[in-house]
């Protein structure tokens, strides 16, 4: 008898569930599946500063727990900080496969990262596809109150120290199938973070050789589904 399968989707730090809407016409019809919207990703930089962590990873756990319950293989899909709220759940025993958009095991800060944000507060994005796919993976609204931003330190010194566990974490590796795509042009995240993950013996690599942190070329977003797919073949 075929298992029931679900899906978790986890975005971002400041992103939003959209970074997988190219995914979802794969998705297989009786698969369940659900979308973590993060606390304080839907709205303006207060709620953003009124988040947290550990309430980030309890949204995370609970939603991961409810598709156990209804489904016999749970299927963890993440982008960036995404990746790492779900690494722990498998490293926990909860998630019976990872597809892993652009984990920050290892992080490399670009020039490109800033130019990105430059042109969207600014709105000269329109003419540079990277940029405006920054745009419309951003979940949180340009505030102009910057007294609202008081805590957004303090939620980046918390995903600093979860990359931190979590790449501590990978050295014992990881017990459950694992498929991590890393884009070569990543603004944030190291093409590094792959010898990390591919120490495990449970996991596949692959670089993404034309994209970017939130930008996939559409050669590579074929590479992507390819692999998304393989994961419906049992």
């Amino acid at each position: 008898m075929k298992e029931r399968c679900g899906i978790v989707f986890v975005h971002g730090i400041v992103g939003n569930n959209n970074i997988f809407n190219f995914l979802m016409p794969l998705i297989p019809a009786d698969t369940e599946v659900t979308m973590v919207g993060l606390e304080g990703h839907s709205g303006d930089a207060l709620g953003f500063s009124r988040a947290s962590m550990n309430g980030w990873k309890r949204q995370v756990s609970e939603a991961v727990s409810q598709m156990a319950s209804k489904c016999d293989r749970v299927i963890g899909v993440g982008h960036s900080m995404g990746c790492l709220l779900l690494l722990e759940k498998a490293f926990e025993g909860n998630v019976s496969a990872l597809f892993l958009l652009n984990p920050p095991i290892k992080l490399k800060i670009r020039a490109r990262l800033f130019v990105n944000s430059f042109k969207v507060a600014f709105g000269f994005y329109e003419n540079d596809e990277v940029a405006q796919a920054a745009k419309e993976a951003y979940g949180i609204t340009l505030d102009s109150n910057p007294l609202h931003y008081y805590g957004w330190p303090a939620r980046y010194l918390e995903l600093f120290a979860e990359i931190r566990r979590v790449r501590r974490l990978l050295a014992g590796g990881v017990s459950c199938s694992t498929c991590a795509l890393l884009s070569q042009h990543d603004e944030m995240v190291a093409v590094s973070s792959a010898e990390v993950i591919a120490s495990s013996a449970e996991a596949q690599v692959i670089i993404l050789p034309q994209s970017h942190h939130y930008q996939y070329s559409e050669t590579d977003r074929q590479t992507i589904a390819r692999a998304f797919t393989s994961f419906f073949e049992f």
